[in-house]
């Protein structure tokens, strides 16, 4: 396998990674395991306001760096967790609480891909979840590259019936032979405990 075809492969392979962990996340933390995830570049381009709100979070080590960003609104977020936050309608919930659950769900995720590198050999940290306005994504460069960091990115939408959280991706490589491990890796082999680890207990 020469150089361009392994590069290809953990493109691939690392978009594929991200978008279960985002999706296998999503239903564990909304408890709905209906929730789909599916690609949406061909209906919208990076950079564009893809939510009204959006939550940020890094993982990052010495060989990648990967910007997850989950884009939302709060009227959809307050469907899915007024049941959990044990409230009678959607109305009774804040937009704080709206927020923080999709900060949660952009940890949980950075969380899981984390276990999923480290699982191969790679080191990552997580940062803190930065929950923000969705019009600052306009200020985001995706501009792709190929050296000295490869550069590239993914969209997405985790989907349940009317509600919807956009994703969008930025994966920077900066030492492509450290992160060839990831290959070996197959989504889909988490256990019952991981999946019970990802529940958040909501006060």
């Amino acid at each position: 396998m020469d150089s361009d075809d392994s590069i290809v492969l953990i493109k691939e392979k690392i978009r594929a990674l991200v978008r279960h962990a985002a999706q296998s996340r999503a239903c564990v933390h909304t408890r709905q395991s209906e929730f789909v995830l599916t690609g949406i570049e061909d209906q919208y381009q990076t950079g564009q306001i893809l939510g009204n709100w959006m939550s940020l979070i890094l993982i990052t080590g010495d060989a990648i760096k990967i910007t997850l960003k989950l884009h939302f609104s709060h009227q959809d977020i307050k469907k899915i967790v007024y049941p959990i936050y044990g409230a009678e309608s959607p109305a009774m919930i804040s937009d704080q609480q709206s927020m923080d659950f999709v900060k949660e769900l952009s940890n949980l995720t950075a969380g899981y891909l984390e276990q999923i590198f480290e699982e191969t050999g790679i080191s990552l940290g997580i940062s803190l979840p930065l929950g923000t306005r969705g019009f600052y994504e306009i200020f985001a460069d995706y501009t792709p590259s190929s050296s000295p960091i490869l550069k590239f990115s993914d969209l997405w939408c985790i989907k349940h019936s009317d509600i919807k959280i956009s994703g969008s991706v930025m994966i920077e490589i900066s030492d492509v032979n450290a992160v060839t491990n990831i290959l070996s890796y197959e989504e889909g082999a988490e256990t019952e405990e991981d999946d019970e680890e990802g529940e958040f207990d909501f006060l």
